[in-house]
């Protein structure tokens, strides 16, 4: 019994660990941007709790983008961009090979604001990157 809890605990303390690795500063400058990664936003949802963007991103270069790799961008109010909310990132876990394209979405959420108050929200600095 006591071998079952000590491992419960290490088991927990790695889902926590990896956890606080995923939310990564958003905007951070010592990350490697994949600057031949071209976005194309197709679509702006809001519910009563989140912000939600979608489009697509190609691999405009020569070079694979290999996994694990990164798409994240910046929320405002709206497209004046003067008040920013904070910022969010996907993790892609796949390869993105040059001349590929493939779908994603960003949603942000704030105990700070009602995002169903802010249908026309914008979104900014829209990056690709690997983490160095």
């Amino acid at each position: 019994m006591k071998s079952i809890i000590t491992i419960t605990v290490i088991i927990l303390t790695v889902i926590f660990t990896v956890s606080c690795n995923e939310s990564s500063v958003v905007g951070a400058d010592d990350v490697s941007v994949l600057d031949d990664a071209n976005f194309e936003i197709t679509e702006y949802l809001f519910t009563s709790t989140e912000l939600i963007v979608k489009g697509t991103v190609s691999n405009d270069g020569d070079d694979t983008f290999y996994p694990p790799w990164y798409i994240e961008a910046e929320f405002y109010a709206d497209s004046t961009f003067t008040t920013k909310f904070g910022g969010t990132r996907t993790t892609v876990n796949y390869s993105l090979a040059s001349g590929e394209n493939t779908l994603w979405q960003l949603t942000y959420s704030s105990s700070l604001i009602i995002e169903s108050d802010y249908p026309n929200f914008a979104v900014k600095n829209l990056r690709a990157y690997m983490e160095e």
